[in-house]
């Protein structure tokens, strides 16, 4: 492959690689598609394939560097303007990425543990339970860069519109909520005494998630204090749990004990929220393009690799690589490269200017993210 330019060389090796590739969508015939470039993740779009043989052999002779198609369905996918396509409806996705960083433009492995860690409470504490999809209505698939794409498959959800999709995100990421929501004084009968009800760990979505917070606080004996100096006693945390677990918050005696119930929901409200954050452009928008799943991406040289088996156990910079890890190919640096891992191993820094020889995975890698050039 010697002269040429970086995006010949990386085009070339995307054709090789899609030469025995054949990655596949549901309902194929009904998506539109778009196709990017060096420049540009998509510089074509309202293109359709009947059939995913048809989009292999496709891949084969052009070898985008990026493929996108859409959650939407249409009657005439390849139609334009928009309006003509006729909307069918569209899958609920959800897009989930790390936020940058010492790495960047790198990628560092824990950055992408910490969104796999949110995209498994995404779909274990919220699709699942909160929403009734069963795993067999989920697919998961690495972006191929810095995160995760939850495709959901199910047919009640395809007509949603953009206002009840927002509806789902902030939802999911806890908008709105608020401490009344959770806790609130009742009138106990036959007396002039009031109590707490809220929430038991049974109790469905967000308030479900605070009754188990607090209960998981109560059970650390050296962080209940922090409720109120009340639970530092082991009987009155015993009380106060079971108490909880049947909605009755007011077991313990304490004083303006909303008050200390708020103090602990504000700070929860805030942990909770951050468990999942997602890109809620991608959710909304019925119309949006993203990438196809086991594409290649062409930011990164890594493939949007669906991950059907052993979610927690999968690494996307050793387990999606679309090329060898033992052909060896020379790259000159054009800038600093740091010391990272990749593929399995700790490759050294690369000094800009220069030469290194290292393994066909990794060269790619490097290339896509315009950090060096084949040499």
């Amino acid at each position: 492959m010697a002269n040429l330019s970086a995006q010949q060389w990386v085009q070339k090796k995307f054709g090789i690689y899609y030469n025995g590739a054949k990655p596949t969508i549901p309902e194929i015939g009904m998506r539109e598609f778009g196709f990017g470039g060096w420049e540009k993740k998509i510089e074509f779009r309202h293109m359709c394939f009947p059939t995913n043989e048809q989009l292999w052999m496709r891949l084969r002779k052009d070898a985008p560097l990026f493929v996108s198609c859409s959650a939407a369905y249409y009657e005439f996918p390849a139609a334009r303007p928009m309006e003509r396509k006729n909307w069918l409806g569209a899958d609920l996705i959800f897009d989930l990425d790390a936020e940058a960083d010492a790495l960047a433009p790198f990628i560092l492995p824990s950055s992408l543990e910490d969104v796999k860690r949110k995209t498994h409470t995404l779909i274990e504490e919220f699709l699942i339970p909160d929403f009734g999809y069963s795993k067999d209505e989920i697919s998961i698939n690495f972006s191929g860069s810095r995160g995760f794409h939850v495709h959901c498959y199910k047919k009640e959800a395809q007509m949603l519109g953009r206002a009840e999709r927002r509806e789902i995100v902030d939802y999911i990421e806890g908008a709105g909520l608020g401490f009344d929501d959770f806790l609130h004084e009742e009138q106990m009968p036959a007396t002039r005494f009031k109590r707490i009800a809220g929430p038991s760990p049974s109790s469905g979505g967000h308030k479900g998630r605070f009754a188990k917070h607090v209960i998981n606080i109560l059970k650390n004996p050296s962080a209940a204090p922090a409720i109120h100096p009340k639970f530092k006693k082991e009987e009155n945390r015993i009380k106060m749990i079971k108490g909880i677990e049947n909605g009755r918050w007011s077991d313990v005696q304490i004083p303006h004990a909303l008050e200390f119930f708020k103090a602990v929901f504000s700070r929860s409200r805030i942990r909770l929220s951050n468990r999942v954050e997602t890109d809620a452009n991608v959710t909304i928008d019925t119309g949006k393009i993203l990438r196809l799943p086991d594409s290649i991406h062409g930011g990164s040289g890594l493939l949007a690799l669906t991950v059907s088996k052993g979610f927690d156990s999968f690494e996307p910079l050793k387990d999606a690589l679309a090329f060898s890890t033992t052909r060896i190919e020379a790259i000159d640096a054009l800038i600093d490269v740091p010391s990272q891992e990749f593929a399995g191993q700790t490759f050294d820094a690369i000094k800009k200017g220069e030469r290194a020889h290292v393994p066909e995975c990794y060269a790619v890698y490097l290339v896509c993210k315009k950090a060096a050039v084949p040499a």
